[in-house]
């Protein structure tokens, strides 16, 4: 069984909805996930021990939250040009802002600065999933594009690099002429035979 979660801050559920994540991303959409889950498993229709995450961009972010929040949740995870590190995001992405909305809700337009202080700077750090680090036990696939300016891969390679030096199996796919969509038909291709081929 394959689950598509369209958590709170989605599109197509309206502006209120849309608008009721910024600031509480990796709190409102882990929490959502994981009750969607735990729903699924209760009426019998996917076995707890077999649940793997999967996500691209904010998606991987989720899925990097995901894992350390919930270590004994999923057994895989894939994460396609993650979100893991706000405070290393904020001065390579080319979208800095994203960061101060991600992290302080609509109010962060007015915080805005290209020289985020060290206050923002611990938030961005304790708003991304490299804060739950410690936790990850899951064997993970990071699918990065090196050309990617939106989520720059130095975030993925440093929260990969810091799940394998505490010995969690990990795989690094680099797609070198990709940008953030990893949209290249070879490069899609493998993404995805990669993913199913994942244990």
């Amino acid at each position: 069984m394959m689950m598509i979660i369209f958590v709170r801050g989605s599109l197509g559920f309206g502006e209120e909805a849309l608008q009721s994540l910024p600031g509480k991303a990796g709190s409102q959409d882990v929490n959502d996930v994981l009750n969607a889950i735990d729903h699924v498993v209760s009426l019998g229709l996917a076995c707890p021990s077999k649940i793997a995450v999967l996500g691209g961009s904010h998606g991987g972010f989720l899925t990097t939250h995901l894992i350390g929040q919930a270590p004994e949740k999923f057994v895989a995870a894939a994460a396609r040009n993650p979100v893991c590190n706000i405070a290393l995001m904020v001065g390579t992405s080319d979208i800095p802002d994203w960061c101060f909305v991600e992290t302080y809700g609509t109010k962060g337009r007015d915080r805005f600065t290209e020289a985020p202080s060290a206050e923002d700077l611990s938030l961005f750090y304790s708003k991304s999933p490299i804060s739950h680090l410690s936790k990850v036990k899951t064997p993970t696939l990071f699918l990065l594009g090196a050309q990617d300016l939106r989520v720059p891969i130095s975030t993925g390679l440093q929260y990969a690099r810091a799940l394998k030096e505490k010995g969690v199996p990990v795989k690094v796919i680099v797609f070198p002429n990709d940008t953030h969509g990893i949209e290249r038909p070879q490069s899609d291709f493998e993404s995805f035979l990669n993913i199913g081929s994942a244990d």
